[in-house]
């Protein structure tokens, strides 16, 4: 999907508001007649607004709005507000079609839309899932009567297309989201397991190569003295002890068929030959994030028991995440290493099930794919190196950067926008590496929080900028823009937003502060930079309010500021010209 030119539909952007009004309530009908009455594509006898989705986040409600025309849905037109418990509205992501007039043409037929699926799949018994809907679909220059298929298959194929009246695909994509290339039980009992933790080559720092090689899962000692022992909470059923949590559950839904394991004692130590392996590195590694989630206090994130199966894909070296049917799964191939030996590929995969759960049905468009690929890679490398910090730059340690694929980082120096490709994989690195270079400013825990709290806001065709000021939002949200400084300072460093003012402060109206955190964190001057030449004096006083220094400059657009030689502390800056008298706080750390 990387490789190939994007279609119009995706590379479409939102148009994107921040902090532009109130709503007296936040009942979601008011929020409704606030959409009809304010977007201008959206007035008119022919529009209507349709409710489909919404979540509550620690600090914000987030609804999305689908336009109708004539009773009938324009294609990824769509309506997403992010409101505060008040009613403020954070952001809003307007991705509606402006329409004079009915699109021309006539819906195609039901019966030609079978004729598209029988000629795809010669057995009918191979479909699990086939949705049909008439609506609208953007072509480029006009929108056009069209009908969405929605197909799922029993080879863990989702996908869809649109055809028009003349039987001919329009366009077609593939719905699941890949790493590469219903029952709840109330009683639970621990049970003794081995996993890798996060996976062989790390715990032993080594890389890949005999006899640290896949070796088509045999059982070679030194791999398997890799596995660690440890306790998962397992179900107690019938005598048997079953993979079943209430946020996990091991299952057979895709095709090789491989039964899930169980055991008739609270043990599940294998060893990587055995297919329970597998099962069991994947039961651990989800159940073990989801607690993570939890404690980080999102509580309705993934709160269902995900299915996963293991063993997968028909074999294939790749792996997927999958609402098809309206059940989140996860399906982990077996080409190459087994995909679910390495935590990377399962918390990456998890990641798609974190996205899809705080922001549902929002992941179309070429930056906002990219966006959720980095966001599992992010996750995916985080979490391994709060674990063990060797190669932490290299996700999918064990199953990729090996001769079956080359594996992705997270220490890339790409810049936004020029080194985009419209590559959702390779573009991701940009996000990744920038929010793992917040991690190691703010740490993992705030890093997460404040994460997971912006992704409830994303929306469909959004771009990493307005990913970035929803991150930027986020922790004013939750901390006050406690964290604002080292966030802004590496957005700004890698383009997604502007750096024509200082990182951690809005302006002053005399002067703009360039770099404070640069001068907080790494001893880099800080640049008083004047609207206009400026006389005066510079003066610098600590907390007690001692004069650390004083200067005078002359005829100057700017005048810099060491923090070599200062202690740590908050240091206010007076600046005094012929023409004002301002001051600033500047810290250093």
């Amino acid at each position: 999907m990387g490789s190939r030119l994007p279609h119009p539909v995706d590379v479409r952007k939102a148009v994107s508001s921040f902090y532009c009004g109130k709503i007296e309530s936040t009942d979601t009908t008011l929020v409704k007649q606030y959409l009809l009455s304010t977007i201008s594509n959206l007035k008119g006898a022919d529009f209507s607004v349709e409710y489909l989705e919404g979540k509550q986040s620690k600090t914000g409600l987030h609804y999305l709005y689908r336009q109708n025309y004539q009773g009938k849905p324009v294609y990824r037109g769509t309506i997403k507000i992010n409101l505060d418990k008040t009613g403020n509205i954070i952001s809003l992501f307007d991705n509606t079609y402006h329409i004079l007039e009915t699109p021309s043409g006539e819906f195609p037929n039901t019966d030609d839309c079978y004729d598209i699926i029988k000629s795809i799949y010669k057995e009918e018994n191979d479909i699990v899932k086939i949705l049909i809907e008439d609506l609208y679909f953007d072509l480029g220059p006009r929108l056009i009567p069209a009908s969405r298929i929605e197909l799922w298959d029993k080879g863990g194929n989702f996908f869809e297309l649109i055809i028009d009246a003349e039987q001919m695909i329009v366009y077609e994509r593939d719905m699941n989201d890949y790493f590469n290339n219903n029952r709840v039980h109330d009683v639970d009992t621990p049970a003794l397991a081995r996993v890798f933790n996060p996976d062989p080559l790390t715990t032993a720092e080594v890389s890949y190569g005999t006899p640290y090689e896949d070796a088509s899962d045999a059982d070679i000692s030194q791999l398997n003295m890799q596995r660690q022992q440890v306790t998962i909470d397992v179900v107690f059923e019938n005598d048997t002890f079953k993979l079943e949590s209430p946020y996990c559950l091991i299952t057979e839904h895709s095709i090789p068929v491989v039964t899930p394991v169980t055991s008739l004692t609270p043990a599940f130590e294998f060893t990587r030959s055995q297919d329970g392996f597998e099962d069991v590195n994947a039961f651990y590694h989800i159940n073990v994030y989801h607690d993570y989630v939890q404690q980080l206090g999102f509580d309705n994130i993934v709160d269902y028991p995900i299915w996963v199966d293991t063993h997968a894909m028909g074999g294939a070296d790749n792996s997927n995440f999958s609402s098809a049917g309206g059940v989140p799964k996860l399906s982990f191939g077996e080409g190459g290493v087994d995909d679910a030996e390495d935590a990377d590929v399962i918390i990456h995969e998890y990641g798609h099930a974190i996205s899809h759960s705080a922001a549902p049905n929002t992941n179309d468009g070429i930056e906002r794919t990219a966006l959720d690929e980095a966001i599992g890679d992010y996750f995916a490398a985080s979490y391994s190196k709060s674990i063990n910090s060797y190669n932490w730059q290299k996700v999918f340690s064990w199953d990729g950067h090996n001769p079956f694929w080359n594996g992705r980082v997270v220490e890339s120096d790409k810049h936004y926008p020029e080194d985009l490709q419209n590559n959702l994989y390779k573009d991701a690195e940009l996000w990744s590496s920038t929010m793992m270079q917040i991690m190691d400013d703010i740490g993992r825990e705030r890093t997460d929080e404040i994460l997971i709290e912006a992704l409830y806001s994303f929306s469909l065709q959004m771009s990493m900028t307005d990913a970035a000021n929803l991150v930027i939002a986020a922790d004013v949200s939750l901390n006050g823009g406690g964290y604002v400084a080292p966030i802004r300072y590496w957005m700004c460093m890698r383009g997604f937003i502007p750096c024509d003012v200082g990182i951690d402060e809005n302006g002053i109206s005399n002067f703009n502060v360039l770099n404070s955190y640069g001068f907080a964190t790494r001893d880099e001057q800080a640049v008083i930079q004047f609207n206009s030449p400026q006389s005066g004096t510079i003066q610098l006083t600590d907390v007690m309010g001692r004069i650390i220094f004083s200067e005078s400059f002359s005829g100057s657009s700017e005048y810099k500021i060491s923090p070599k030689n200062l202690s740590s502390g908050i240091y206010l800056t007076k600046v005094t010209t012929q023409n004002f008298s301002s001051s600033y706080k500047l810290m250093k750390w």
